[in-house]
């Protein structure tokens, strides 16, 4: 019987590649997306479409997800990433940006999972993708920081709530993918803050999945893949001896 396994933000950039992976292997994935599917049609692929950011749509999302067969792993992968100076500065325009982290990063996650309370197969999984920024935030993005340092504590209460029935575990990552729009001043001034010190990729995340879901051991734990960023000295030495 082949495996099962919801894969949210599942048809674009870290998810799309999760997608892709999990289908190569022989998986079932339901793939949720917002609004762009960039995945193939596949005999294995259902995707599911859902504004995360839309607490109404997130609850039809629910009950659409309460219809479909157990699963095996759900990836929280889902994200929402903006800058607080993109948000405008009027009172509704900031509260407007604080909830759509939110929604996505902490609403949607405990909405989803209840909703699969009672599908989840023998020895399941679920890995919930928080951030470097849980534990050294940025100013600049201060409602992302704050949601996906929600998101971490959640996960950790679900390895306590769901023990003995679904393993339970984070996944941080850094910097590990450029985008397009990234210049090479950008990723020079990024890479120089890791001790790797290259483009890891988004395979690095898939492996690390792979590894969380594979090992029946661990649970309630938090896997930094970052190339070192986190433990790297990130402050300019200004001195001389």
């Amino acid at each position: 019987m082949s495996r099962r396994i919801l894969i949210t933000g599942g048809a674009r950039r870290l998810g799309k590649t999760l997608t892709e992976h999990y289908l190569e292997q022989g998986w079932q994935v339901v793939a949720h997306y917002n609004t762009r599917n960039e995945l193939a049609p596949h005999p294995s692929l259902r995707v599911i479409q859902g504004n995360l950011g839309d607490n109404a749509d997130t609850i039809r999302l629910c009950v659409e997800l309460a219809k479909e067969e157990p699963f095996d792993v759900v990836i929280h992968n889902a994200s929402c990433f903006a800058t607080d100076s993109s948000a405008g500065f009027t009172p509704a325009e900031q509260a407007a940006h604080i909830n759509k982290h939110l929604n996505v990063h902490v609403t949607a996650p405990m909405l989803i999972t209840q909703a699969l309370t009672n599908h989840w197969r023998e020895d399941a999984s679920m890995i919930v993708i928080s951030d470097i920024y849980v534990e050294i935030p940025n100013e600049r993005f201060a409602a992302y920081c704050a949601s996906k340092a929600a998101l971490h504590n959640w996960g950790l209460s679900m390895a306590q709530r769901l023990a003995g029935k679904v393993r339970v575990n984070m996944l941080q990552p850094g910097p590990i993918q450029f985008l397009p729009d990234h210049d090479e001043a950008y990723r020079q001034q990024v890479l120089s803050q890791s001790l790797i010190r290259r483009e890891l990729g988004y395979g690095s995340i898939v492996k690390a999945c792979d590894y969380l879901i594979d090992n029946d051991a661990i649970t309630g734990s938090a896997m930094r893949v970052d190339g070192g960023r986190f433990v790297a000295n990130r402050y300019d030495q200004t001195f001389s001896l």
